[in-house]
């Protein structure tokens, strides 16, 4: 897409700072802070996603704001090294309508109508072991050892790493990278749609993914659990990792090493879990925190604070855990006195 072009799908767009031919430069896609990349776009709802790209040593990227946040930025020199800077009137919703042409291209990349056995497109290790029904999309890799049962679908351009079993019904889908000797039970899904979207009249405009999955080894993933895909960058797990059944791990997370999560949890989008950490079933945990490593989840207990190392929560709202014992006791005996 070059960037004139981004009038037709944001009609608020204004190009602030043509540099030379900015305005008819070809951008190959969208960036998050995490990896800036030359060339992509990267948005900037707010002065703290500038630091980093002040922090970054890629700098070639085009930046697009809304209007308070660029008229906050005092000094524009800080935007040298860009390839430019726009405006929009809602940085969201430029997010979902700009994503959708790049997502479209993305898709056309790949063709999971075909299994890719049949293209010739797909690389699979003789030691593999694949039952009937089984559908492998183009430029998959199958390494060493791996063993994929019946009704497993894998899209196009993922991997799985040696000695990986993945039982029926498994679903990966594009741009996953599965790591050795991990574990998929049945009717799980790694890399399914981010649940993303921004309301305007009426409306809840979908932000388009296209940043797929990253896992580590020795990862175990219980039946009907889902790891969404990031939204221009890949949702992490990390050596080690288990997933009970029914999980939910929702986009651009990151778990670190030895995370382990029990049945019915779930974690909302862009959370990272620190080593070891702990959560019970049923724990649920907000959007954009950081829970430090080793710490201790209760069943049930609701999360809407980052938490450092080593914490031991429970409860809604979550709070150290023998506050909140102290809590439930307090109201035990107010309620019995109340029955007497």
């Amino acid at each position: 897409m070059r960037v004139e072009d981004i009038s037709s799908f944001d009609s608020s767009f204004k190009l602030e700072s043509p540099r030379g031919k900015t305005d008819h430069a070809t951008l190959k896609g969208i960036c998050d802070g995490r990896k800036l990349k030359s060339d992509y776009i990267y948005f900037c709802s707010h002065t703290k996603f500038l630091k980093l790209f002040q922090d970054s040593d890629e700098k070639n990227v085009f930046l697009i704001f809304d209007e308070k946040t660029l008229s906050s930025i005092e000094d524009l020199s800080q935007l040298d090294g860009s390839l430019g800077w726009a405006t929009v009137k809602s940085v969201p919703l430029a997010m979902s309508f700009l994503s959708k042409p790049f997502y479209d291209e993305y898709q056309a990349q790949y063709n999971d109508a075909v299994d890719g056995r049949k293209t010739g497109t797909a690389t699979i290790h003789p030691s593999a072991v694949i039952a009937e029904n089984v559908f492998i999309g183009a430029n998959v890799i199958i390494e060493e050892g791996v063993v994929l049962h019946s009704q497993v679908v894998i899209l196009s351009n993922s991997k799985i790493g040696k000695g990986s079993c993945l039982y029926p019904n498994v679903t990966i889908m594009q741009n996953c990278i599965i790591g050795s000797e991990c574990r998929m039970h049945s009717g799980s899904v790694i890399g399914s749609d981010g649940f993303g979207y921004n309301f305007s009249e009426g409306v809840h405009h979908k932000v388009w993914h296209t940043g797929g999955v990253i896992m580590g080894n020795n990862v175990e993933i219980g039946s009907n659990s889902s790891v969404d895909q990031g939204t221009f960058s890949p949702t992490r797990i990390g050596d080690g990792t288990k997933l009970d059944n029914l999980v939910q791990v929702g986009h651009n997370a990151i778990l670190k090493k030895g995370v382990v999560m029990c049945g019915q949890a779930g974690l909302a989008g862009s959370i990272t879990v620190g080593d070891f950490t702990v959560m019970g079933g049923q724990v649920a945990v907000a959007p954009d925190l950081t829970i430090g490593s080793a710490c201790q989840i209760a069943g049930k207990a609701g999360v809407i604070s980052s938490l450092g190392d080593k914490e031991v929560v429970g409860g809604f709202p979550a709070r150290p855990m023998r506050e909140w014992l102290k809590g439930v006791a307090y109201l035990r005996k107010i309620t019995l006195k109340k029955e007497k």
